[in-house]
């Protein structure tokens, strides 16, 4: 009983803490669109309730969430802005991959407190040098980079013990490169996912961590690691993109709750009011079904984290699952803005507003619909499609 009042606690605090970054972003809603950013207080309000430090190993003395939490708390900042919740999952996020690497740069970069951006794409090129490489590459898409100390930064390598060049991540420190502002997207704009340059910015041979090892096995290669560490105990890579699944349920949510608002308002040109329509009547009972149906795809998904326990697990059915729910949550901002006609169409109207953000997490690499769709059902045939999650 007592563990279960512990946990409940637990949970209601994440869920305040969600609440104040949300609503604060909520209210600087058209600033970060005009800036391309959130600003200054936003970042701060985010470590001040130290949700980078949510989800690490318990050794560093803060609370570790377990999957429903997390996700919920993602989903909870969402449902009032989803680019505070797209920085407050990775601020949170990011963390797990640096604790794969060795303890003393682990524990460098969590030491210091600041936040970590990364941008994975292998397009670096690494050139070895005496004592280590020197890295350099434009990397586009690196969401949180103006309130970031460290970013991760892709490549391919080639190593001793393998036949074949594989895909790696790299530790650098932001002070270390350039930052280039030019976000300016459909949605999702309050991410400042700008652009880095890295100018052969020499690295030791221990800041470069190895994905396939991450894939072969979900814990670190040190020893005496935290075995409950959330990381540890699931497939890596669909517990890395869990969070675009999670915050788009709350950005689905809210536009649900909005066009329920929206339509009790209106009356239409024959005098008959919007909400005795039959036309709204099915539709938000359509959105509302698929909002379960949506809900209940990420519960499937959790509790698939939680049983696969980092051993093998079928990383198709992962990324199938993930699109279909944001797939579904994309259509519901769609439905909704165009049976609520031209008004839902003005700029800063939440339904637009939440529509556009939505359409950008489809477009993630890790969200497109038709790959997800598709891999999963070569899979099915048992065709090997070698998706991670």
């Amino acid at each position: 009983m007592v563990t279960i009042i512990e946990k409940k606690a637990l949970y209601d605090n994440i869920m305040q803490k969600a609440k104040r970054i949300g609503e604060a972003a909520e209210l600087e809603v058209m600033e970060a669109e005009r800036n391309g950013t959130i600003s200054q207080r936003i970042a701060d309000i985010i470590r001040e309730e130290e949700i980078h430090r949510l989800i690490l190993p318990k050794e560093f003395g803060y609370p570790q969430l377990d999957w429903r939490t997390f996700v919920d708390m993602v989903s909870t900042v969402g449902y009032y802005n989803l680019s505070a919740a797209w920085l407050t999952y990775f601020f949170s996020v990011h963390n797990a991959w640096v604790c794969y690497y060795p303890k003393h740069i682990r524990d460098e970069v969590i030491n210091q407190g600041g936040f970590v951006a990364d941008v994975f794409a292998p397009v670096g090129k690494v050139e070895p040098v005496e004592g280590g490489y020197l890295i350099s590459g434009k990397y586009n898409f690196v969401s949180g980079i103006n309130y970031c100390d460290w970013v991760g930064v892709g490549a391919m390598m080639k190593f001793e013990d393998s036949d074949k060049p594989e895909r790696v991540g790299i530790l650098l420190k932001v002070k270390d490169l350039e930052i280039v502002k030019n976000w300016d997207p459909l949605g999702l704009r309050g991410t400042g996912s700008n652009t880095i340059i890295v100018d052969k910015v020499f690295v030791e041979p221990d800041k470069i961590l190895r994905f396939n090892k991450i894939i072969e096995k979900s814990q670190p290669s040190y020893e005496d690691f935290d075995e409950n560490y959330l990381y540890y105990n699931t497939p890596f890579y669909p517990g890395f993109y869990v969070g675009f699944a999670a915050m788009a349920i709350g950005g689905a949510q809210r536009v649900i709750e909005e066009f329920r608002k929206h339509t009790v308002g209106r009356v239409r040109f024959s005098g008959v009011k919007e909400n005795e329509s039959p036309t709204s009547q099915r539709v938000l009972s359509e959105l509302t079904l698929e909002f379960i149906s949506a809900k209940c795809l990420l519960d499937e998904y959790i509790k698939m984290m939680e049983t696969d326990k980092g051993g093998p697990y079928e990383g198709a059915k992962y990324k199938a699952i993930r699109a279909k729910i944001i797939d579904k949550c994309t259509n519901i901002g769609v439905k909704a803005l165009l049976t609520l006609g031209g008004h839902a169409l003005l700029k800063g109207h939440p339904v637009e507003l939440f529509t556009r953000d939505l359409i950008a997490i489809g477009t993630h690499i890790t969200s497109l619909y038709e790959d997800g769709i598709l891999g999963y059902g070569r899979h099915l045939f048992g065709i090997e499609t070698n998706i991670q999650g």
